[in-house]
């Protein structure tokens, strides 16, 4: 304010120097050059405003002698402008200074200043004409008198309504400011989940610029330990500039200081080392004075403390620093949180991968090792089922026949495995050869019982294409029988087309289709659709995992449909020509002590 000030009085003075210019011309022109009652008030003019602009008002107006100074300079301007207008021909001129002057006294000073500087000037006027000429009338001192107090009061009012703006907006303006500052400490506090998905990068990065902000030389975060009933120092904490690791450093709540009263209270706290009523132990292990202390809070619930200590200047901290330091609280707590629950959903989703290949090897394993002996168990019920060597008593041929058909389905389920288990490990060898697709379906069709009967082949044109047999008549095999063993002895459809690059193969069966609940998990291990009747048909769960596994290890796809009036359509996207093949592993390159299986 005092340097707006400044620049209304040097303006003032600059127009009081034209003002004193414009009188001398009027001097010169009616021909008053003579008269003392008009160069002497001019040159008291002259010198007063030559005083007036040696000082340095921007200075000398924040003192409170500078207003006395400006008053008593222009109760002088005024004086000798009364002076001057005892010449008739000066009056109208002096007047209209009258009115600059008081305009002048009410941008500078409150309201009643400017009142009282008209009441002035109006009686130095009057003592003036008195002196040196006529008695002024009546209506010569009212009409002069009241338009100088309306001058005067309506000034006073616009600029205090001026001012009053101008202090609101500068309020403004600081309010910005300060908000400004806080977004952008803001912004850099929650910036530093950029730095690092831990605790330990990003830590001291956070408290870093925090402390920075604060000017302070230590930063510390202490999280609440609900096991031990503790709070515990974080590591690293940050020290001038450097961080420094910690372990184990524990305040136990029950101590009550107040960093531990900070937390139970979850209010700030401002405190120091001198504080004789409170036991401040992490003070004096790191050596420091003064501490501001601030709850750590997500969601109503307090996680911990953050704690800045000691100013590099070494000054008390303030109110202000304490309120800046609980206005960043929030988003490092925010930060601290989401951290540690990254660092608790990585540490899960570790455990899980490793429960994961744990399953994996352990079935790849299992499964090998009961190949061997199941291989010799299954030669052996052959070679006693032949006709020379099968028993005579049609309940042990029942029995035979029956351990016949469970190790068949034994062996089944073992191969599921062990398919299951590479395509988990990728270790999914591809052989692929040029095929002539509707030929090679038909050879396919004549391995699986009833499928002659029952599914009706539609290839609408020779497709040949380059893909792995191997894989793609275990897709079909699949994806076959579950058509039979689901649609309830109704018509199955194995159609494929060519569409560009690729080539699409449906199978549709008019069956009861699949619950719109089960969809998402249709081609997840061990899914059973219908737990009852699965067991009935000798389900596994493993079908349809094993199909998306050899379709997407050919570079494509397997999609579930509805069949139009009932039933499930599954369609395998292949490509005519595979973009990449990965190179069939010899036998001596497979990794068996990762996937003994592999070698089968």
């Amino acid at each position: 304010m005092a340097a707006s000030r400044a620049r209304v009085v040097n303006l003032a003075l600059r127009a009081g120097w034209l003002m004193l210019a414009a009188f001398l011309f009027a001097t010169w022109r009616i021909g008053e050059v003579e008269n003392i009652r008009v160069w002497a008030p001019l040159a008291a003019i002259a010198a007063v405003l030559g005083a007036l602009t040696l000082p340095n008002w921007d200075l000398t107006l924040r003192r409170g002698s500078g207003d006395l100074l400006l008053l008593l300079g222009v109760i002088t301007i005024g004086s000798a402008m009364s002076i001057m207008a005892t010449v008739p021909a000066f009056a109208s001129f002096v007047l209209i200074g009258y009115f600059g002057v008081v305009a002048l006294m009410a941008a500078l000073s409150h309201w009643l200043v400017p009142l009282v500087t008209a009441l002035v000037l109006i009686a130095t006027n009057f003592i003036a004409q008195a002196a040196f000429g006529s008695m002024p009338t009546a209506e010569d001192i009212v009409v002069p008198t009241i338009t100088l107090v309306v001058v005067a009061l309506a000034t006073a009012a616009i600029t205090n309504e001026l001012r009053r703006e101008i202090r609101v907006g500068i309020g403004r303006q600081r309010e910005l400011e300060a908000r400004e500052r806080d977004l952008e400490r803001l912004y850099e506090v929650s910036r530093t989940l950029a730095v690092g998905d831990s605790l330990t990068r990003v830590l001291p990065e956070l408290v870093g610029k925090i402390a920075t902000y604060l000017k302070a030389e230590v930063g510390v975060v202490l999280l609440h330990d609900r096991d031990r009933a503790a709070l515990e120092v974080v590591s690293p904490i940050w020290a001038a500039g450097h961080t420094l690791d910690v372990t184990g450093y524990l305040l136990p709540l029950r101590r009550r200081g107040d960093i531990e009263q900070t937390f139970v209270s979850g209010q700030a706290r401002r405190f120091g080392q001198s504080d004789a009523n409170t036991a401040n132990h992490l003070l004096t292990e790191l050596g420091v004075e003064h501490a501001l202390a601030v709850p750590l809070k997500v969601e109503h619930r307090t996680m911990g403390v953050m704690m800045v200590a000691d100013r590099t200047d070494g000054t008390p901290f303030t109110d202000e620093d304490l309120d800046v330091l609980a206005s960043l609280s929030a988003p490092a707590a925010l930060v601290l949180a989401h951290l540690g629950r990254y660092e608790e959903a990585a540490e899960t989703g570790r455990r899980m991968e490793e429960l994961a290949q744990l399953k994996s090897d352990f079935v790849s394993v299992v499964s090998h090792e009961l190949r061997t002996p199941l291989t010799s168990i299954i030669g052996s019920l052959d070679t006693i089922a032949r006709p020379e060597l099968a028993p005579q008593n049609s309940s042990a041929l029942s029995l035979l026949d029956s351990a016949r058909n469970q190790a068949g389905r034994l062996r089944l389920l073992i191969e599921n495995l062990l398919m299951t288990s590479r395509i988990d490990n990728q270790a999914l060898p591809q052989h692929p050869a040029e095929i002539d697709l509707e030929p090679f379906i038909r050879t396919v069709l004549d391995e699986i019982p009833e499928a002659a009967e029952h599914v009706a082949v539609r290839v609408a044109e020779s497709i040949n294409m380059r893909v792995d047999p191997d894989h793609l008549g275990r897709v079909l095999i699949n994806l076959i029988q579950n058509a039979l063993k689901y649609a309830h002895g109704a018509p199955t459809e194995l159609a494929a087309v060519a569409i560009g690059d690729r080539v699409e193969i449906s199978v549709v069966d008019h069956g009861p289709g699949i619950d719109p609940d089960m969809r998402g998990k249709v081609f997840e291990p061990f899914t059973q659709l219908e737990p009852a009747a699965t067991r009935s048909r000798s389900g596994t769960g493993l079908g349809l995992a094993i199909v998306k596994g050899l379709a997407e290890s050919m570079g494509g796809s397997v999609r579930l449909e509805d069949t139009p009036g009932g039933g499930a359509t599954f369609v395998v996207d292949l490509p005519v020509r595979p973009r990449s093949v990965p190179r069939a592993l010899d036998p001596g390159e497979l990794d068996y002590s990762r996937n003994p299986a592999a070698s089968e």
